[in-house]
């Protein structure tokens, strides 16, 4: 881009900044910045009022170019952290990035730490804010990295980012100004160092929510308790065996969301961030086969519903708007209202109360959808599409593989006694 086609503020930041990090702030003169800029030196007072207002602007200019990296760099890290190895990747990536952008500047820095004493409060306080604004941000990455690792540690992650960041600045000062070989090897060990301190402070948090999944016998009993209480309560027993869907998702389930492809049903959900996914309905379910793509505990609540609207609106040629969205609704209750949460929970209750686990504890109905992917897991699914149709992070997925692991291990202990 041509000099002249740059905004003449921008473009005498731009300059101060070359003149800053090649020549020094001392060095350097308003006059130099103004030639170099090609304006007159009264234009550059006129927008920065004088020299410790230009730098002002300068440093917040780079840190705002900094806050850009650091924001870029743990966009493209974090997704990726599921582990301690990937927290220790995520650190050496930011610490050397940090160098390497200070290092990039070396006089300006040199500068910034002798003439510190001379800047007005005003300067020192607003580079004190851009510095917070910087560790605001990585102190956001850290505690999304800890939490994609189910890490934990004992100071918040914005005092984790202060001693960091301060950490990452006080080497790069020594560099500049010192012999920095006489306190460190290189700048390998150094970070090196300074990953060890910090993730050899973090613990493996205890799952909140433990895979624990429903035998096949049982699984069996509860789906004949519900076909007792109904069309509609086997259809949903049926949907969270044979789907994997929460109680949730199928409050939001439409009619028109279940269809037949190739002799299949598939039922498309939506999540809370209406996120749609497609997911196949299992004609077996265990080991034990219920109906078909056309003939199974879903498709025989659905010819009751249509029965039971057909019914109770015989004659009555007077449906209002707010009647028919009702009707789109997959499941009904008593007065055609959609199905609530609370009502499928008690559903729920009422098919497994004579059941628990082995602790003794009631049977939950997230179990369900446990059961659901341990089982999709064992009949060989690989881990991407499971991942697809179910809607579980890859992050989340080595939970239900530790749960297969140990099922398939005590099934290999009690085929010796065979």
């Amino acid at each position: 881009m041509s000099v002249s086609r740059i905004p003449t503020r921008q473009r005498i930041v731009n300059t101060a900044l070359e003149l800053f990090a090649s020549k020094g702030i001392t060095e350097t003169t308003t006059r130099q910045i103004a030639d170099f800029a090609q304006v007159n030196e009264v234009t550059l007072f006129r927008h920065f009022g004088n020299k410790h207002g230009l730098l002002l602007a300068v440093l917040q200019e780079c840190l705002q170019k900094y806050l850009v990296l650091a924001q870029v760099g743990e966009s493209l890290m974090v997704s990726d952290i599921s582990s301690q190895s990937d927290l220790r990747r995520f650190l050496k990536y930011y610490i050397q990035s940090s160098l390497r952008a200070l290092e990039s500047v070396p006089e300006l820095v040199r500068s910034l730490v002798g003439e510190a004493g001379q800047y007005p409060a005003e300067s020192r306080q607003a580079l004190a804010q851009g510095i917070n604004q910087v560790n605001q941000t990585i102190a956001t990455a850290i505690n999304d990295v800890l939490a994609n690792s189910r890490l934990q540690y004992t100071l918040p992650p914005i005092k984790l980012a202060n001693l960091l960041n301060t950490c990452i600045l006080g080497y790069a000062v020594i560099t500049l100004t010192s012999d920095v070989h006489t306190i460190w090897r290189d700048r390998d060990d150094f970070v090196n160092t300074l990953v060890d301190m910090f993730v050899q402070e973090v613990s493996q948090l205890t799952p909140a929510h433990p895979i624990i999944d429903i035998p096949a016998e049982t699984v069996r009993e509860i789906l004949l308790q519900a076909k007792k209480c109904g069309a509609k309560d086997y259809a949903i027993a049926y949907l969270l065996f044979g789907a994997g869907l929460t109680a949730i998702d199928i409050t939001r389930l439409r009619v028109k969301d279940y269809q037949i492809q190739a002799n299949h049903g598939i039922l498309r959900t939506k999540d809370v961030a209406d996120q749609v996914r497609s997911v196949p309905v299992n004609q077996k379910i265990l080991g034990h086969r219920y109906g078909s793509a056309t003939n199974n505990p879903l498709s025989a609540y659905l010819k009751s519903r249509r029965q039971e609207i057909k019914e109770r609106y015989k004659g009555d040629q007077k449906e209002d708007a707010q009647t028919l969205d009702h009707r789109e609704a997959m499941f009904l209750s008593g007065d055609l209202q959609p199905l609530s949460l609370e009502e499928i929970e008690q559903m729920w209750t009422s098919w497994t109360q004579t059941y628990c686990n082995l602790d003794g504890s009631s049977l939950a109905i997230a179990q369900a959808r446990y059961t659901w992917c341990i089982e999709m897991l064992a009949r060989g699914m690989d881990a991407d599409s499971f991942c697809i149709i179910s809607g579980i992070k890859p992050k989340e997925l080595k939970a239900y593989q530790t749960r297969l692991n140990e099922k398939l291990a005590i099934d290999k202990a009690i085929a010796l006694d065979s």
